[in-house]
């Protein structure tokens, strides 16, 4: 079951604008999640989708609502169970990264008992991660948004002109992401940190060349 604890946590957690992250404890997690309907991150609006529904129906009509954009699904085994088949099959380019055409493993599957889901889950192997603790959860969520931030930000920096300003931005949100994730996890993040930081001062010495110019 999912819980407000968890809500709580990927509604401030994943937001590198919000000062004080949800600490996460295995024991708190005591109180049913109630409510219904998906909970946008919203990152200066760049708007991440952060699903979790009670019945295939409102699933099916959030996915259908929002395909255009990149959606982290969080669903329950019970519901991951019925929901994803029906959700690659209508909507699988969501999960595919239109540049490499490969698989994103964006759509997390909380349940109690992972033994119990891998009958139907293992056909999906290459789109699914399947967690039975909350907190390595969120935090590998936390890694997957910071890892796709980095990567769009490679992007827009090959463009021809680079969008500096957007590239920046998801520079410095990856950087955050990071940190909390190497914090939660206790893990090292030190190449990670740095190929950020190259990029950055990259940014800056192009800005700074293109000001030069306009003067």
């Amino acid at each position: 079951e999912w819980c407000q604890q968890l809500k709580r946590a990927f509604s401030t957690q994943p937001d590198p604008k919000n000062p004080i992250p949800v600490k996460l404890s295995d024991e708190e997690f005591v109180e049913i999640l109630v409510s219904e309907g998906h909970m946008p991150v919203h990152f200066e609006g760049v708007h991440f989708l952060l699903a979790a529904h009670k019945n295939i129906e409102s699933c099916i009509h959030c996915f259908h609502q929002n395909q255009h954009r990149r959606i982290f699904f969080i669903t329950s085994g019970t519901l991951g169970r019925e929901t994803v088949p029906i959700i690659l099959e209508k909507f699988k380019d969501t999960f595919i990264d239109p540049v490499t055409e490969e698989p994103y493993m964006f759509i997390y599957v909380f349940c109690q008992n992972i033994e119990y889901q891998l009958d139907w889950a293992l056909q999906y192997r290459d789109y699914i991660q399947i967690f039975n603790f909350e907190a390595d959860l969120l935090a590998r969520m936390m890694r997957d948004i910071g890892d796709y931030f980095l990567t769009e930000s490679k992007r827009l920096l090959n463009k021809s002109p680079p969008n500096n300003p957007a590239a920046q931005h998801r520079l410095t949100w990856a950087n955050e992401l990071f940190r909390r994730y190497s914090q939660m996890e206790k893990v090292s993040m030190k190449t990670e940190f740095d190929e950020i930081n190259r990029f950055l001062e990259q940014v800056e010495e192009e800005s700074k060349s293109s000001s030069d110019e306009a003067d």
